[in-house]
């Protein structure tokens, strides 16, 4: 099973090179994958109430979790309004972009290390009041490391992060850079919102303080996750 996956795995990514139309087809496959695999697992959700919280006051958030755990994730957005999602501009990326708008989740291209066009469309859509998702140790890792572009748009609009982790009983683990959990259907499951990591707390910390804070609330959450799937 590990050599087919990989296998395939490698010849739809050299596929995807150079053709829109059969990236199409695969976005919209792998939302319907993740779609199946989401409504055929029991789940337990930690924390919903936080995110409601912000919605009822229509006041923005950033939300953010690893590389690893998107599979599911995007299934647990059940807001009219958008969720903006940060996208590399990669191939991974752009793959990633179309499958996300299957949730309701806009993509915006760059890197908020890199890309200040990127930052700069994040900072007024937050100020616009929407609501953004960034995948801290993406687009190429290092895995569950945090990039600082999250920490300075928070600092720079004003706004709190969410935390946000999720864990399955039953999954495939790939051999890439971020270890990509693929969950199977007919599954277990436990989502998992943080407490808000308020924007006023990490002004009085160094940037060091700031990424080792941010890291370790939402490993909190991937290991509460876990800690309840197995109890």
């Amino acid at each position: 099973m590990k050599k087919f996956l990989d296998k395939g795995l490698a010849i739809i990514k050299d596929r995807l090179k150079d053709d829109d139309k059969f990236e199409a087809v695969v976005a919209s496959l792998l939302a319907f994958g993740m779609k199946f695999a989401y409504r055929t697992t029991r789940w337990k959700v930690v924390g919903i109430e936080t995110p409601d919280v912000y919605h009822r006051s229509n006041t923005p958030f950033l939300v953010s979790l690893w590389h690893d755990r998107l599979m599911t994730a995007p299934c647990v957005w059940k807001w009219k309004s958008p969720l903006h999602v940060l996208a590399s501009g990669h191939r991974d990326g752009r793959l990633i972009a179309k499958v996300v708008e299957h949730f309701n989740m806009p993509a915006v291209f760059g890197s908020t290390g890199k890309g200040v066009a990127a930052a700069k469309e994040l900072i007024k859509l937050v100020k616009k009041g929407r609501y953004i998702a960034i995948i801290p140790d993406g687009p190429r890792g290092p895995r569950h490391k945090l990039a600082p572009g999250v920490i300075t748009i928070s600092k720079l609009t004003k706004t709190d992060i969410l935390p946000f982790s999720c864990c399955v009983k039953r999954f495939y683990r790939f051999d890439s850079w971020d270890r990509f959990v693929l969950a199977w259907p007919f599954n277990k499951g436990v989502m998992v919102w943080g407490d808000p990591i308020r924007w006023t707390d990490l002004q009085n910390k160094s940037e060091e303080e700031a990424r080792l804070y941010v890291e370790s609330k939402i490993n909190e959450c991937s290991e509460t996750a876990y800690r309840l799937l197995i109890d």
